[in-house]
């Protein structure tokens, strides 16, 4: 099977290309529960600089980035240049959401005590819109991999 996108706005293909086979997706499935234990057992600030890296990049290519979703999605190049930079403060908003509600907290109970403890649960599948492609995606991958779990991404 091919994929064909094409930009509303001008009826041009984008691009074209084949659809992974039910072989390729279950082998990205199968690398990314290879990574998993690896990725999981990374200290906090190594996963942290690696999406801070992911966000240097954003902010890095975001012209070209904002230029390709308008091109996909038909949006105008002020609202995906917006996405971006929604992309780019999801990095900030997670690293401080991750260090809000995570950790081990202990309380007492009429029994004792009960201990929370979060911990990588292994791979996210996330699916991407076509409504915002890059920003919605973004919101689950980023604290995934801060999470520690590992993700398979299908645009």
């Amino acid at each position: 099977m091919q994929f064909q996108s094409i930009d509303p706005a001008t009826g041009e293909t984008v691009w074209d290309g084949p659809a992974a086979s039910p072989a390729e997706v279950q082998a990205a499935a199968d690398r990314a529960r290879a990574a998993f234990p690896d990725w999981a057992d990374r200290p906090r600030q190594d996963r942290i600089d690696a999406v801070k890296r992911y966000q240097a990049v954003l902010k890095e290519r975001a012209p070209q980035i904002a230029e390709a979703i308008s091109r996909e999605t038909g949006k105008a190049l002020w609202e995906t240049s917006t996405e971006l930079q929604a992309m780019q403060g999801k990095v900030d908003i997670s690293i401080l959401a991750y260090d809000e509600r995570t950790g081990e907290r202990t309380a007492a109970t009429a029994f004792g005590s009960a201990t929370l403890r979060h911990r990588p649960h292994g791979v996210a599948a996330v699916l991407g819109p076509f409504n915002f492609p890059g920003h919605l995606p973004n919101g689950h991958i980023v604290p995934a991999l801060l999470a520690g779990d590992t993700v398979v991404f299908k645009p």
